[in-house]
């Protein structure tokens, strides 16, 4: 005759098999989180400080990178739209960037990932065409953050502006 024992050996064992495979989709979860973090928030090399002398709702504006060089972004069309599509072009002159792209981030409020890949032109130019979501605020400041990819990393270059609901 078995004993109480021997009927609660597959009951524990599936148990333990159970919970090891919980362990092990954790772990391969959390492996693909940290393998996927350098591409929402990639670690920047030198960051430019933010233009607070342009308006881009008026013109293009340029920054001065740490690292020598330039960077221009241009967002059309003026004044900037939300929910309503944007040409975006940036100039990038002193450097060779394998990538360029625009990460619009919301200062007074998370508006999540935003991001425009741009693609080359000629003579250091690259263009996009991306979208700003609109806010429940009348007003949001925005960072559209140029993020140039090159042989030493990537170099952010931050230019601010505001939008506003109604226009």
């Amino acid at each position: 005759m078995p004993s109480a024992s021997d009927s609660e050996t597959p009951t524990t064992w599936r148990r333990h098999l159970w919970a090891i495979l919980g362990l092990l989709v954790a772990a391969l979860l959390f492996g693909a989180i940290l393998s996927l973090r350098h591409i929402l928030e990639p670690e920047v090399a030198a960051k430019a400080p933010v233009n607070t002398q342009c308006d881009l709702h008026q013109s293009t504006c340029s920054s001065e990178l740490p690292t020598g060089g330039r960077v221009s972004l241009s967002i059309l069309p003026h004044p900037i739209p939300v929910m309503q599509p944007v040409q975006l072009e940036v100039r990038v002159e002193g450097l060779n960037p394998s990538d360029v792209t625009v990460d619009f981030t919301g200062v007074n409020m998370n508006m999540g990932l935003n991001r425009v890949r741009l693609h080359p032109d000629t003579g250091g130019r690259y263009t996009g065409n991306g979208m700003l979501p609109v806010c429940v605020r009348e007003r949001m400041v925005w960072d559209a953050r140029v993020l140039v990819t090159g042989q030493n990393g990537v170099i952010e270059a931050p230019f601010r502006f505001e939008t506003h609901r109604n226009h």
